[in-house]
């Protein structure tokens, strides 16, 4: 008995400290109206998508259709499976699943041994809150505690439950369901438990629950796969439960039985608690009656004085403009003047108009705006909603207030520019920085407005909860490019029309990501995948929420555009964000290496610059390989999270594995090597060939790469943890004589070179090269 108190407790203590589910940040409720519902609308296109996003967050749910309908696909053929092996295994023996207790793991949230509905987070059971009866039902508020000492029937069951959305916790036997009842800090509304278990049957449990004072009022329905007769049905109802069902249990009947239970008692709650609440309304209700009574005596009063101030106030708020005025008034109604009678009259009547024509208070009101002692709320009103002119910063309340210096405009043109620094709300009017400084709201007929709600707008449809493709992303992408265009002088191949169209394209390029690759799309047949026909999936949607934001009136940033130019704009941004395709990566990196190995760039061909735009949102999309060390590092580990997060799906789902993101199968090291070997390398060599200005970040990559290199050896020999990867100044420093030597005058011979075919890597070791060929 000892060891079994022991198992219990082992169990509920196991149970007690599984992790709540992470909240995602609810969005600022400062975005006015017009852009929530604009916002909104985009969000409605049906756009499909294979992410964890958290239930709580009550602003995502509209986005997580899809992968909420690919999980019941996936829970559904799973509980296919399952039901028929259930037939056979019914009659199963107490006594070897008695045995598996003390190596029986608790389901928390739902999940067991890879069965049940694994893409929907549910909540612990200790971190459950009590039932909130004044809701309608639901059964997303339902939570079930189900025993069985059935394994197969314990998961066919969480199967079919989990799938009509009710949070479900499972135990093995009736000891256990009643320390969790009676000790447990979870409420629940229902308990399903088998009839045949051993040593407390399902006949004992619900006499216990019934004799309980506090726990009697929950309802519980039987089950049994043994009982042929009915007398468990009606002894069932004697002993006061709820009702009695036979195995195997049809879905619908076992969603019927318990909505018809959970229902009545819902309602009988929901009763007591109106009852309850009429009577403390009536109790109000007579307090405030005899408070009118005192405040109808009080407002008599009140009344009184404002008669007698009223007289007062209007001599002493009245402003000298109407003071004056109403004196000049007077004097002309008086008929008793001298003979400069009519000069007289003349010249005050052209006071009069001059002053009714002219707002004598605006130089000081003015004065007032610019006035440093003022604060920035205050300033914010008076510009608003009095002034005549409007600030560039505070034409839309909620748009960020930050105000940069000439310095950080500087340092945003720089390659080493750390956007980790930044809050995104400090990031945003950085963007619009970016647009002044090509004079593109000028000669585009941007209103600055606009600008700003577009920026807004975009920034709300990237998902906070994906560690890589999110904002900071978007941003670091638009930020490098910038660096392309200035620093590196890539804008004398191009013009204002194209800088415009590049800088919306990287802004838009990953808008709306999922954080799962076209392949999990196509693999798993989502809807995105079937509206583009599994082509480039996630980059014609990108593009496709890019143009529906322009089309908005309030983010409409192209309407100064001719026809002509708008055509223009359009093609080249859509061919921009496909161009982040990585399946199209080698064909566009030959045709701009092959074209820079034999041609010149000519400004006036839309073809050559369009090749160029193609080939800087490309290097700008993968610039993190070259970033200064700490940058990279913090990139490489954002990017490798996720990779991984979308194989633990695939897993679950039962699609193909990809290879390079299968934590079994790689490393974050071998990941960043590999894609600066194969991928990053050769494109930044054929930069450093074009733009003399970036050859620096050659040898930049080439430290990158001999510290990832670093990580594989100390991983081989266990003095690095994966899982827990923590940054390293200088990692060679711990294994400098196992490295390979990086030639760095090899790769300046490379770049000076006119091969016209494949670029070799700027690092290859054969180590890495063998483990690459295999993924």
């Amino acid at each position: 008995m000892n060891n079994k108190q022991e198992e219990i407790d082992q169990f509920l203590s196991s149970t007690s400290t599984s992790p709540s589910p992470s909240s995602s940040s609810s969005p600022s409720n400062n975005d006015s109206t017009s852009l929530k519902s604009m916002i909104s609308g985009i969000e409605n296109l049906n756009v499909h998508s294979n992410g964890n996003d958290n239930k709580n967050n009550s602003n995502n749910n509209e986005k997580q259709k899809d992968i909420v309908s690919l999980e019941n696909n996936s829970s559904s053929n799973t509980t296919t499976t399952t039901t028929t092996t259930t037939t056979t295994s019914s009659n199963h023996n107490n006594s070897s699943n008695n045995n598996n207790n003390s190596n029986y793991q608790p389901l928390a949230n739902g999940h067991n041994n890879g069965v049940g509905d694994k893409l929907n987070d549910q909540p612990s059971p200790s971190s459950h809150k009590v039932s909130d009866f004044s809701d309608e039902y639901s059964p997303s508020k339902v939570r079930i505690l189900v025993a069985d000492d059935d394994d197969v029937q314990r998961k066919i069951l969480n199967n079919l439950l989990k799938k009509f959305q009710y949070n479900v916790t499972l135990v093995p036997n009736g000891e256990i369901a009643w320390e969790y009842i009676n000790k447990g800090q979870q409420k629940y509304d229902l308990v399903l438990t088998d009839v045949m278990m051993p040593h407390i049957t399902g006949f004992d449990l619900l006499q216990r629950i019934n004799d309980h004072p506090v726990h009697k009022h929950i309802p519980v329905i039987l089950m049994s796969g043994t009982a042929v007769d009915y007398k468990y049905a009606n002894d069932t109802i004697k002993i006061g439960g709820q009702d009695f069902l036979t195995k195997p249990i049809a879905k619908e009947l076992l969603k019927k039985k318990i909505d018809t239970v959970l229902q009545s008692i819902w309602q009988r709650r929901k009763e007591e608690e109106y009852k309850a609440t009429l009577a403390q309304e009536r109790e109000k209700g007579n307090k405030l009656a005899k408070e009118m009574e005192l405040k109808e005596h009080e407002i008599e009063e009140l009344t009184k004085k404002v008669s007698k101030m009223s007289s007062i106030s209007k001599e002493a708020m009245e402003s000298p403009l109407v003071s004056v005025t109403r004196n000049i008034e007077e004097l002309l109604k008086q008929s008793s003047w001298s003979h400069y009678e009519s000069e007289i009259k003349e010249k005050l009547s052209s006071i009069l108009k001059e002053l009714g024509s002219s707002n004598i208070y605006r130089p000081s009101f003015e004065k007032l705006i610019k006035n440093d002692s003022v604060d920035p709320v205050t300033k914010s009103f008076l510009v608003s909603e009095f002034s005549s002119t409007t600030s560039r910063r505070n034409s839309i309340p909620t748009f960020p207030q930050t105000t940069y210096n000439r310095d950080t405009k500087e340092v945003i043109k720089g390659w080493e520019f750390d956007v980790f620094k930044y809050s995104e709300d400090d990031l945003m009017p950085l963007l619009v920085d970016m647009f002044e400084n090509f004079q593109l709201p000028e000669i585009f007929k941007i209103p600055i407005e606009k600008l700003q709600r577009f920026i807004m707008t975009v920034n709300a449809l990237y998902r906070k909860n994906n560690r890589y493709h999110n904002f900071t992303h978007a941003f670091d992408v638009t930020q490098t490019v910038y660096t392309f265009l200035t620093s590196f002088n890539a804008a004398q191949y191009l013009t204002h029309l194209d800088i415009f169209a590049l800088l919306i394209s990287c802004m838009c390029h990953d808008l709306n990501h999922p954080g799962f690759n076209n392949t999990f799309q196509v693999n798993a047949q989502t809807e995105l995948s079937l509206e583009y026909n599994d082509i480039s999936v996630l980059e014609n949607h990108h593009a496709m929420l890019t143009f529906k934001i322009l089309r908005n009136s309030e983010c409409n940033i192209l309407e100064g555009l001719n026809e002509d130019q708008y055509k223009e704009l359009r093609r080249a941004v859509v061919q921009l964000i496909l161009a982040t395709d990585m399946q199209n990566h080698f064909e566009h990196t030959n045709k701009f290496q092959h074209h820079l190995n034999n041609l010149p760039f000519d400004r006036n061909k839309k073809e050559d610059r369009q090749m160029i735009l193609n080939f800087l949102i490309k290097c700008g999309d993968i610039s993190n390989i070259a970033r200064p060390w700490h940058l990279n590092f913090e990139w490489s580990l954002r990017v490798s999270d996720e990779f991984f997060q979308q194989s633990h799906y695939e897993t679950i789902c039962g699609y193909p594995v990809t290879p390079f993101m299968d934590k079994t199968k790689t490393t974050r090291a071998r990941i960043a090597a590999d894609f600066i070997d194969f991928v990053a390398s050769p494109l930044f060599q054929s930069m450093a060939k074009f733009l003399k200005e970036s050859q620096f970040l050659l040898k930049v990559i080439s430290k990158n790469r001999e510290n990832w290199q670093a990580y594989m050896e100390l991983q081989k020999e266990g003095k690095c943890n994966d899982d827990d990867l923590q940054f390293m100044e200088d990692p060679t420093i711990l294994v400098k004589s196992k490295l390979p030597k990086i030639d760095e005058e090899e790769n300046r011979d490379k770049v000076s070179s006119s091969s016209s075919s494949s670029t070799a890597p700027l690092t290859s070791t054969s180590s890495s090269n063998n483990e690459t060929s295999s993924s």
